[in-house]
């Protein structure tokens, strides 16, 4: 056999067994350290977290209302401005209308593309 052919030898310094398994349990330690710190600092709680109900911040139902109180005049605004007529630019003639009125128009009018009927004739 020649020299190539014959397996690889390896020294039994480049294997070193008790460097990963020490390697291995050292991890291990420190994940296992994680869990437990977490778990202490989870089941001690933020300082002023007793009056407060699980899984809520601080001030989180003022914030809440806030957000709803606003959604609220919003959708007002919006229905009021969707639903009405009004000046958009009086000095050019712009104006808004509701919007069912402006769908049975845009739906009305003849399409691009297609022949526009005269006097109420066919095409």
């Amino acid at each position: 056999m020649t020299e190539n052919s014959l397996p690889p030898r390896y020294e039994e310094a480049d294997a070193q067994p008790r460097v990963a398994i020490g390697l291995a349990a050292f991890l291990a330690m420190l994940v296992v350290l994680g869990l437990v710190a977490a778990r202490f600092f989870l089941a001690r709680g933020a300082p002023g977290e007793g009056t407060q109900e699980a899984g809520a911040f601080p001030g989180g139902s003022r914030y809440r209302t806030s957000v709803e109180v606003s959604w609220a005049e919003y959708e007002r605004d919006s229905r009021a401005h969707l639903s009405g007529y009004g000046w958009v630019d009086r000095r050019a003639g712009v104006v808004h209308i509701p919007i069912e009125r402006a769908i049975e128009l845009v739906c009305a009018a003849p399409q691009a593309g297609q022949p526009q009927r005269r006097n109420g004739g066919s095409p």
